[in-house]
């Protein structure tokens, strides 16, 4: 029996990163008013309070998306809450260092004004381009548990 895979869609994922970034918000609007800074604004080089909150901000970030991705939720509370995971190219749940590797390429798509993130739109497994370079690819959960056989138990 083939097994589909039900890829995300963009509007999914936007939807699932939106809730992120209002998650990952409050600890870091905390910390922001904690050195002296708005709870958010525009970043001072000028300021060194700037530069320590821009280095736990991307921290938060970073450990936040690895940590939940490689967990066995395979997902981030925002992906979760969309009926999403992160696997791999084979549908294994991937390690701390890819899931690393795959926050940290998300650069790619700032560089590529964009067009990263719009290239899930016209690939076959709608893979931005973060996850092409990781190796990864985002699948909706649900649908796949619901391809899957019943399991038939047998009652005492």
């Amino acid at each position: 029996m083939v097994e589909q895979v039900s890829y995300a869609g963009f509007w999914r994922r936007f939807w699932a990163l939106l809730i992120d970034v209002i998650v990952t918000y409050f600890p870091i609007a905390t910390v922001r008013v904690l050195l002296g800074l708005p709870a958010s604004g525009s970043f001072d080089p000028l300021q060194p309070a700037a530069w320590w909150a821009a280095l736990f901000e991307m921290g938060i970030d970073w450990l936040y998306a690895a940590f939940l991705i490689s967990s066995p939720w395979r997902a981030t509370l925002g992906q979760a809450v969309m009926d999403l995971h992160v696997t791999d190219l084979n549908g294994d749940r991937i390690t701390f260092g890819r899931a690393s590797a795959r926050y940290f390429a998300q650069v790619l798509n700032l560089v590529t004004l964009g067009f990263g993130v719009l290239m899930q739109v016209f690939t076959a497994r709608r893979q931005a381009l973060h996850d092409l370079v990781s190796g990864t690819v985002v699948v909706r959960s649900r649908a796949a548990r619901a391809l899957a056989p019943p399991v038939m138990r047998l009652v005492p």
